[in-house]
């Protein structure tokens, strides 16, 4: 940790509150003479590294004399409260991130302490891939600030261990012997913890596509759009979702509508209880619609119409929650098809002309199956 030079420290107050004098109420105008060093009212600090909403205990004497608590020379507002003994704060949302700054306590009667802090933005986990995994699998992490994980438990089983920190984007574990699933938390240095954004599954995942390098199962003709969806563009987004598919609702002069097939080859034949697979798809609306999903053994189809919100979805449709035909008749007229079976994905959006969503859009990622142990 960097050493905070308390005469340098000194000055750059004195100087601030000489700012800060011109603009005083009469009664403050008592600061505009010599400053005392107050560092010898200070026994402790609780957190050397900590974070914006921590709250950092001072240990001292006399620290109910403090009026006003600074970060840097900033005129930032710190919430505080004091005991004679004891001071506590609570680190803003606005405070400076990633290097040590000073915190000055300014005391009544001319007193001044100042105390380095290192205040760091906490991690954060957009991502977790897979999220179906067994013992022994690599699991990445994607967020940001991930560099400043300490700590790492699945469940809380401590895989700190396996840690391999990529970037301040990504970083990787291995799951722990006995995996079950459950949640992902990292700890920082500050001891704050940050959770994933969903529990982990014990189980298997085949990825689809993601468009963003890692396919299985996907025949050469990956995608396709047809009837009044058109103008298939590929699109770049903020990370991680770097890139993604986009169709444009258009009038073809297609009655009955228009899909988007994800065709599939190869399906393993290990997977044969079909209430423990669920299909799962991001699509993203640029206006609420009921979609829908479906899988696909040639030309027969079976899934649910699902009520999407404007913006992301995640969509989760569980085999045994699916009908069959488009009009997804449930329970289905036709028995589901075997896994190995399946030749494809299908997403039918409203797009006919009496739908009146001619112009709108539909974008989709991350198309996969997740198998439940």
């Amino acid at each position: 940790m960097k050493h905070i030079n308390i005469k340098s420290g000194i000055l750059l107050v004195l100087f601030l509150i000489g700012m800060l004098v011109t603009g005083c109420t009469e009664k403050e105008t008592y600061m505009d003479a010599g400053v005392i060093d107050m560092n010898n009212r200070i026994t402790s600090v609780d957190k050397e590294v900590t974070q914006p909403g921590d709250v950092v205990t001072i240990t001292g004497t006399g620290l109910d004399e403090v009026y006003k608590v600074l970060l840097n020379t900033d005129n930032v507002p710190v919430p505080f409260t004091a005991t004679p003994t004891q001071l506590q704060i609570t680190i803003p949302a606005t405070s400076p991130l990633g290097d040590v700054i000073t915190v000055t306590l300014l005391f009544s009667d001319k007193g001044i302490a100042q105390i380095p802090l290192r205040i760091i933005s906490p991690p954060v986990i957009f991502a977790i891939v897979p999220e179906a995994a067994h013992e022994g699998d690599v699991i990445s992490l994607y967020g940001k600030e991930l560099h400043l994980s300490k700590v790492i438990k699945i469940n809380d089983v401590d895989v700190s261990s396996t840690m391999v920190i990529e970037s301040d984007k990504i970083l990787t574990v291995v799951a722990p012997a006995g995996f079950a699933g459950g949640n992902i938390a990292i700890t920082t240095e500050s001891g704050g913890v940050s959770t994933g954004p969903y529990p982990m599954i014990l189980g298997t995942e085949i990825i689809i596509n993601n468009f963003d390098g890692i396919t299985n199962y996907a025949a050469a003709s990956f995608i396709s759009s047809n009837g009044n969806l058109d103008n298939d563009v590929e699109e770049t987004g903020e990370f991680p979702r770097s890139k993604y598919w986009t169709f444009t609702i258009k009038d073809n002069n297609t009655s009955w509508g228009g899909n988007l097939d994800l065709y599939t080859t190869g399906m393993p034949d290990t997977f044969t209880d079909l209430t423990k697979i669920r299909l799962c798809i991001d699509i993203h609306l640029t206006k609420a619609m009921s979609v829908n999903v479906m899988i696909a053994r040639g030309s027969d189809v079976w899934g649910k119409t699902l009520s999407l919100n404007q913006g992301w979805n995640s969509v989760i449709l569980p085999f045994n929650d699916m009908g069959s035909g488009y009009g997804s008749t449930f329970p289905p007229e036709m028995p589901l098809p075997l896994f190995k079976d399946i030749s494809g994905v299908k997403i039918q959006p409203p797009a006919q002309a009496t739908s009146s969503n001619f112009g709108e859009k539909i974008s989709v990622d991350n198309i996969k199956f997740i198998i439940v142990d």
